[in-house]
């Protein structure tokens, strides 16, 4: 059998492309849910933020990202405690992410995620770091952060 010859393809075909497979995989992941948190600065400029979608039970992280300015602040840490908040009332049992190592592995770490796979190296010296993370029951996670804020309350 010969193959149909292969070319290089612009922006409208790569959506197309995109699009068939959402198609497709929207068979057997017919629970989908899309996320985006933001902090904005007090002019209103955005400084921080993250997005991230749900497949039935489980939530992968697209993008985090603090400006340089901001970072080591607790923004980075207060955007995934709301996605994972948000994940949590959505049924969302597990958190999935990436990052490189030039970003914030051992950040992703502190915050209670745990590596999965590491490629190192993977992009030139660089290396690529998967992590996880399983949510707690979103009662159970609601009834952990009252007593967390009534902690620094009393």
């Amino acid at each position: 059998m010969r193959l149909p010859k292969i070319e290089a393809c612009g922006a409208a075909e790569a959506a197309q492309i995109h699009q068939q497979l959402e198609a497709y995989n929207s068979r057997f992941l017919t629970d989908y849910e899309e996320y985006a948190f933001c902090i904005r600065d007090a002019a209103g400029a955005l400084i921080a933020g993250i997005t991230a979608q749900r497949d039935l039970d489980c939530v992968r992280v697209g993008w985090l990202f603090v400006g340089e300015s901001y970072r080591r602040q607790g923004y980075g840490s207060a955007l995934l405690r709301r996605l994972e908040q948000a994940a949590r009332q959505s049924g969302a049992r597990r958190i999935l992410l990436n990052t490189f190592s030039f970003q914030a592995p051992a950040f992703y770490a502190a915050q209670g995620y745990r590596l999965c796979a590491a490629i190192e190296p993977c992009f030139g010296a660089y290396g690529q770091y998967f992590f996880d993370k399983e949510l707690p029951a979103a009662a159970a996670g609601a009834m952990a952060e009252e007593e967390g804020a009534e902690k620094w309350q009393r």
